[in-house]
């Protein structure tokens, strides 16, 4: 039989309707917060995982000021290696700024970022290197003396630079902030596939957890095995 009395109220449903609504997005954001990401960031480049913290180097940019680690530990840097003197200088430069110019819709991660050509070999062209780093103001073109050369390369993980006159291009290096190296740029890949893979890591900050270099294994003479004290 019917009884209007057990029958709840409009206003109470639409109520409980809402209130059930409001757990319900509730209960789906707090799950999209805390979701594990499902692995590491697909691109087309080379992964470095875990990313690779440099070490300390120091070259100069065109102007004289300094480029080392605690300036590209600032924001996003794409580095490469390049001879002004020669072709492949101007081609490196080139492939660098098309990256740049394909990330103009992400203004966050273009503003961001830092181009750093450093010059390759002996040859020194600072008449170069200043009317290239006129092209932008994110670009830098550093040179330094074949020590601090050499310890960017071992920063980079021990890649050597280009031969003299080697026509074939260089790998270009990711840096996230911090300075840590996340992933590298074959020389044939192109700058459109560059800028979606840059884009990729730039959305997957939590993708690229630092990893410090470790420390030398410091060597322990064990205790049986030292010299007595003179006495």
């Amino acid at each position: 039989m019917f009884v209007p009395g057990n029958r709840r109220s409009l206003p109470v449903r639409l109520v409980m309707i809402a209130a059930a609504a409001g757990l319900f997005v509730i209960g789906y954001q707090w799950g999209n917060q805390y979701k594990r990401p499902a692995g590491p960031p697909a691109i087309a480049g080379v992964l470095v995982a875990p990313p690779l913290d440099l070490s300390d180097f120091s070259l100069q940019d065109a102007e004289g000021r300094p480029v080392n680690r605690d300036r590209l530990a600032q924001g996003w840097t794409l580095l490469t290696y390049g001879d002004l003197t020669q072709a492949q200088g101007h081609l490196a430069v080139n492939r660098l700024l098309e990256v740049y110019n394909r990330v103009a819709d992400q203004p966050e991660l273009r503003a961001a970022l830092h181009l750093v050509l450093v010059q390759a070999g002996s040859a020194e062209a600072p008449n170069l290197a200043r009317d290239f780093s006129r092209l932008s103001p994110a670009l830098s073109i550093a040179g330094g003396d074949p020590e601090q050369r050499a310890l960017l390369a071992d920063a980079l993980g021990g890649a050597p630079e280009p031969p003299p006159g080697d026509d074939s291009g260089s790998a270009v290096f990711v840096l996230a902030p911090g300075a840590r190296m996340v992933a590298l740029f074959t020389p044939g890949q192109g700058a459109e596939t560059m800028a979606a893979d840059l884009m990729t890591l730039f959305e997957a900050p939590d993708l690229l957890t630092s990893v410090s270099r470790a420390a030398p294994p410091q060597t322990t003479t064990p205790q049986s095995q030292q010299a007595p004290n003179a006495k």
